[in-house]
């Protein structure tokens, strides 16, 4: 573990090694942590997506995945972003919870719904008992697309209430509006769903931004169960 983790396990209490990582690789991906819960192996067997002990050698993160997902008391998911969106869920009822890395090619490509549907059949998860909060990351402000990234996206439902056009072929847009709007159509109360306001790329005194530094560090967001 590096020392920057060790400092994030000791921030948040918790003794080094319990931390499961995402490679992060800007997809749609969805892994789960730990044991799945007995009273859900018909599920487990329904999704085909197998079951048991989902964890990497200590320090590696699970490859090929951008959304953690666990209802295993003990285990936090750890995502890592500097600009790109932080999302975390909780569904207190069953219990169990998501972390996800969410940039502009996991949010065409659908994460958090990803996320939140492996939730639904590894748990039974209903959308409308879970919470959810999207970090600091960039904003409207600072961050403009081209037409590219808007080709991947302008038919999603969301697209006219995430962007704005600022010219010819140029779009400023709102992952978090994105993201929000995503949750609600999932049946997430809009009043369950938190965005914390600050952009990541305006406020230099406080965050990391890839945009505005290219090389820079990560904010850690994390979230666990305990027993």
């Amino acid at each position: 573990m590096t020392v920057n983790r060790r400092r994030l396990a000791d921030a948040v209490g918790i003794p080094p090694g319990v931390l499961v990582e995402a490679e992060q690789v800007h997809g749609s991906g969805v892994a789960l942590a730990g044991r799945l819960p007995l009273s859900r192996s018909s599920l487990r067997s329904a999704s085909g997506r197998g079951g048991g002990t989902h964890l990497p050698p200590a320090g590696a993160p699970i490859p090929g995945v951008d959304a953690l997902v666990t209802a295993d008391p003990g285990l936090w998911l750890a995502i890592y972003a500097a600009d790109c969106v932080p999302v975390l869920v909780l569904d207190a009822a069953t219990p169990a919870i998501a972390a996800v890395h969410a940039g502009w090619r996991g949010t065409a490509a659908g994460v958090v719904p990803a996320a939140l549907d492996r939730m639904r059949t590894a748990f039974g998860t209903a959308a409308a008992q879970c919470r959810a909060v999207l970090g600091p990351a960039i904003g409207e402000c600072c961050y403009e697309v081209d037409a590219p990234v808007a080709r991947a996206m302008e038919g999603a439902a969301w697209w006219p209430e995430a962007a704005r056009p600022t010219g010819p072929g140029r779009w400023h847009l709102d992952l978090r509006t994105a993201i929000r709007r995503q949750l609600l159509d999932l049946g997430v109360p809009a009043d369950h769903v938190t965005i914390v306001p600050h952009c990541t790329a305006c406020r230099a005194d406080l965050f990391f931004s890839y945009r505005r530094d290219r090389v820079t560090g990560r904010m850690g967001a994390c979230i666990g169960l305990r027993s």
